[in-house]
């Protein structure tokens, strides 16, 4: 009786698993998901409904991610070579956004999509991939370990092509703004950050 009930518990995990859509669309709610941050917690992403979300897609050995992570003042992860043209988020997010990194109104989320081996990172990834660009939870800066959905078969190859990459979540939880890739359809700098305040 006990596995039957197991079984059935872990067809239905899968189904809602399966059942996401990704990559994330321009117009339709950002998915509902729930991972483990840095901190061990997990956390359902729609729990920052209210917020204005800003999201950025990471592969840890990205160089692009890197940099925007704040690799030029902190050293790339591991030794990775972060990519010399581009400076942290929290710099372009005041220049570009007009406020403040700390303002309470958002929040920053990244995802790890991809792990340094390049496959789904685990929760002590998040942890240490946290540490060592000193984001935290405290401040509304939230590390995700991903999860196997956004490697699976269908999914990898629109999980690779969209790092580096950020995504501007309203207060309603719905996405406005994707700049994703090298060659994005949006400008992060001209289109997504000016974006923010409008959302207030």
């Amino acid at each position: 009786m006990k596995k039957t009930w197991l079984c059935l518990l872990l067809l239905l995990v899968s189904a809602s698993v399966s059942a996401v859509e990704w990559p994330p669309v321009k117009g339709k709610p950002f998915p509902d998901l729930e991972l483990v941050n840095q901190d061990g917690k997990r956390i359902h992403l729609a729990d920052f409904k209210g917020k204005v979300i800003l999201v950025e897609v990471v592969g840890m050995t990205c160089p692009a991610c890197n940099a925007f992570s704040g690799a030029q003042t902190r050293g790339g992860y591991q030794k990775t070579q972060p990519q010399s043209d581009l400076s942290s988020i929290k710099s372009y997010f005041a220049q570009y956004a007009g406020v403040k990194w700390n303002d309470p109104r958002v929040v920053y989320v990244q995802i790890l999509l991809f792990g340094m081996n390049m496959k789904t990172p685990s929760a002590d990834d998040a942890r240490k991939w946290a540490a060592h660009f000193d984001f935290k939870t405290q401040q509304r800066e939230y590390v995700f370990a991903g999860i196997d959905v956004f490697l699976n078969s269908a999914n990898y190859g629109a999980s690779y092509d969209m790092i580096p990459g950020f995504f501007l979540v309203d207060k309603n939880f719905v996405v406005r703004s994707v700049s994703t890739g090298h060659h994005p359809k949006e400008s992060l700098y001209e289109n997504l950050l000016p974006m923010v305040p409008k959302l207030f």
